[in-house]
Protein backbone atom coordinates (compact mmCIF):
# COMPACT_ATOMS: atom_id res chain seq x y z
CA UNK A 1 0.00 0.00 0.00
CA UNK A 2 1.07 3.11 -0.62
CA UNK A 3 -0.01 5.16 2.63
CA UNK A 4 1.87 8.58 2.95
CA UNK A 5 2.60 10.51 6.39
CA UNK A 6 0.75 14.05 5.48
CA UNK A 7 3.58 15.77 7.18
CA UNK A 8 6.61 14.00 6.93
CA UNK A 9 6.29 12.50 3.20
CA UNK A 10 7.18 9.23 4.67
CA UNK A 11 5.71 6.09 2.97
CA UNK A 12 3.66 3.68 5.88
CA UNK A 13 2.83 -0.08 5.24
CA UNK A 14 -0.88 -0.51 5.53
CA UNK A 15 -2.65 -4.12 4.89
CA UNK A 16 -6.24 -4.17 3.69
CA UNK A 17 -8.29 -6.90 5.58
CA UNK A 18 -11.12 -8.64 4.55
CA UNK A 19 -13.65 -9.10 7.75
CA UNK A 20 -15.90 -11.87 8.51
CA UNK A 21 -19.62 -11.09 9.06
CA UNK A 22 -19.92 -11.17 12.47
CA UNK A 23 -16.41 -8.69 12.24
CA UNK A 24 -18.78 -6.11 9.99
CA UNK A 25 -21.20 -6.44 12.28
CA UNK A 26 -19.28 -5.74 15.05
CA UNK A 27 -18.80 -2.26 13.14
CA UNK A 28 -22.35 -0.75 14.31
CA UNK A 29 -21.81 2.61 16.28
CA UNK A 30 -18.40 2.53 15.44
CA UNK A 31 -17.23 6.26 16.48
CA UNK A 32 -14.43 6.43 13.86
CA UNK A 33 -16.97 6.38 11.06
CA UNK A 34 -20.45 8.25 9.91
CA UNK A 35 -21.75 5.16 8.01
CA UNK A 36 -23.37 2.40 10.16
CA UNK A 37 -20.96 -0.52 8.42
CA UNK A 38 -23.15 -3.90 10.25
CA UNK A 39 -25.95 -2.65 7.38
CA UNK A 40 -23.02 -4.41 5.22
CA UNK A 41 -22.77 -7.18 6.47
CA UNK A 42 -23.62 -9.48 3.19
CA UNK A 43 -21.33 -7.68 0.89
CA UNK A 44 -17.15 -8.30 0.82
CA UNK A 45 -15.80 -5.51 3.10
CA UNK A 46 -12.17 -4.52 3.65
CA UNK A 47 -10.02 -2.41 5.96
CA UNK A 48 -7.36 -0.93 5.67
CA UNK A 49 -4.79 0.16 8.48
CA UNK A 50 -1.33 0.61 9.49
CA UNK A 51 0.97 -2.71 9.36
CA UNK A 52 1.21 -3.94 13.17
CA UNK A 53 -1.68 -1.18 14.36
CA UNK A 54 -5.17 -2.44 14.94
CA UNK A 55 -6.37 1.46 14.19
CA UNK A 56 -9.09 1.07 11.07
CA UNK A 57 -8.13 4.28 8.73
CA UNK A 58 -11.08 2.85 5.99
CA UNK A 59 -13.19 0.58 5.06
CA UNK A 60 -14.68 -0.05 2.07
CA UNK A 61 -18.03 -2.77 0.69
CA UNK A 62 -17.82 -4.26 -2.19
CA UNK A 63 -20.36 -6.02 -4.63
CA UNK A 64 -19.54 -8.57 -7.24
CA UNK A 65 -21.39 -8.48 -10.46
CA UNK A 66 -19.88 -11.14 -12.25
CA UNK A 67 -22.95 -11.02 -14.82
CA UNK A 68 -21.91 -7.33 -15.79
CA UNK A 69 -18.08 -8.32 -15.47
CA UNK A 70 -17.76 -5.94 -12.61
CA UNK A 71 -16.71 -4.87 -9.36
CA UNK A 72 -19.19 -2.34 -7.63
CA UNK A 73 -18.01 -0.16 -4.63
CA UNK A 74 -21.12 -0.08 -2.56
CA UNK A 75 -19.70 2.29 0.21
CA UNK A 76 -16.26 3.25 1.09
CA UNK A 77 -15.22 5.59 3.91
CA UNK A 78 -12.19 7.28 6.16
CA UNK A 79 -12.47 7.38 9.52
CA UNK A 80 -13.11 10.59 10.98
CA UNK A 81 -9.79 11.27 11.98
CA UNK A 82 -8.20 10.88 8.40
CA UNK A 83 -10.54 12.82 6.66
CA UNK A 84 -10.41 16.63 5.42
CA UNK A 85 -7.00 18.95 4.49
CA UNK A 86 -5.94 18.09 7.83
CA UNK A 87 -5.29 14.30 8.12
CA UNK A 88 -2.20 13.10 9.15
CA UNK A 89 -2.46 10.02 6.42
CA UNK A 90 -2.97 10.26 2.73
CA UNK A 91 -4.61 7.76 0.56
CA UNK A 92 -6.14 5.73 2.28
CA UNK A 93 -9.58 5.90 -0.14
CA UNK A 94 -7.26 5.53 -3.09
CA UNK A 95 -5.63 2.58 -1.80
CA UNK A 96 -8.86 0.98 -1.30
CA UNK A 97 -10.18 1.79 -4.63
CA UNK A 98 -6.76 0.51 -6.15
CA UNK A 99 -7.75 -2.83 -4.54
CA UNK A 100 -10.91 -3.30 -6.22
CA UNK A 101 -9.62 -2.62 -9.26
CA UNK A 102 -6.61 -5.36 -8.38
CA UNK A 103 -9.95 -7.65 -7.73
CA UNK A 104 -11.79 -6.85 -10.63
CA UNK A 105 -8.30 -8.11 -12.68
CA UNK A 106 -8.03 -11.17 -10.62
CA UNK A 107 -12.13 -11.75 -11.38
CA UNK A 108 -11.24 -11.78 -15.35
CA UNK A 109 -13.16 -8.05 -15.50
CA UNK A 110 -10.69 -6.87 -16.83
CA UNK A 111 -10.38 -4.03 -14.02
CA UNK A 112 -14.23 -2.72 -14.51
CA UNK A 113 -15.01 -1.01 -11.16
CA UNK A 114 -18.23 1.41 -10.25
CA UNK A 115 -19.77 3.36 -7.66
CA UNK A 116 -22.39 5.27 -7.23
CA UNK A 117 -21.38 8.28 -5.65
CA UNK A 118 -22.96 11.51 -3.27
CA UNK A 119 -23.42 14.56 -6.35
CA UNK A 120 -21.09 16.77 -4.54
CA UNK A 121 -17.95 13.77 -5.27
CA UNK A 122 -18.87 13.15 -8.70
CA UNK A 123 -15.48 15.52 -9.84
CA UNK A 124 -13.96 14.74 -7.45
CA UNK A 125 -13.66 11.01 -8.12
CA UNK A 126 -12.96 12.07 -11.59
CA UNK A 127 -10.07 14.41 -11.06
CA UNK A 128 -8.66 12.08 -8.66
CA UNK A 129 -9.18 8.53 -9.48
CA UNK A 130 -10.05 8.98 -13.44
CA UNK A 131 -13.86 7.74 -13.07
CA UNK A 132 -16.04 8.38 -16.22
CA UNK A 133 -19.45 9.17 -16.24
CA UNK A 134 -21.82 6.12 -16.76
CA UNK A 135 -25.96 7.26 -15.98
CA UNK A 136 -26.07 7.49 -12.12
CA UNK A 137 -22.92 5.71 -11.94
CA UNK A 138 -19.18 6.07 -12.37
CA UNK A 139 -16.51 3.91 -13.52
CA UNK A 140 -13.38 3.02 -14.50
CA UNK A 141 -11.70 0.22 -16.76
CA UNK A 142 -8.80 -1.23 -17.64
CA UNK A 143 -6.21 1.73 -18.36
CA UNK A 144 -7.38 3.88 -15.67
CA UNK A 145 -7.77 0.67 -13.45
CA UNK A 146 -4.08 -0.44 -13.94
CA UNK A 147 -3.21 3.61 -13.07
CA UNK A 148 -4.61 3.13 -9.94
CA UNK A 149 -3.18 -0.13 -9.15
CA UNK A 150 -0.01 1.64 -9.99
CA UNK A 151 0.03 4.53 -7.48
CA UNK A 152 -1.69 3.21 -4.49
CA UNK A 153 -1.17 -0.60 -4.67
CA UNK A 154 2.07 -1.05 -6.41
CA UNK A 155 3.14 -4.73 -6.47
CA UNK A 156 2.07 -6.12 -3.74
CA UNK A 157 -0.57 -8.99 -3.75
CA UNK A 158 -3.60 -9.54 -2.68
Amino acid sequence: MKLIDAKTGEKLKGVILRLTEKEVEKLKGHKGFTFDWSTESQNHVFIIRLQKQKELLGIMSIIDVPEELRIHINLIESSKNYRGKGKSIQNIPGCLIGYACRISFKRGYDGFVSLTPKTMLVRYYQETYGFIEMGNQLAVFEGASNSLIQKYIGDEEI
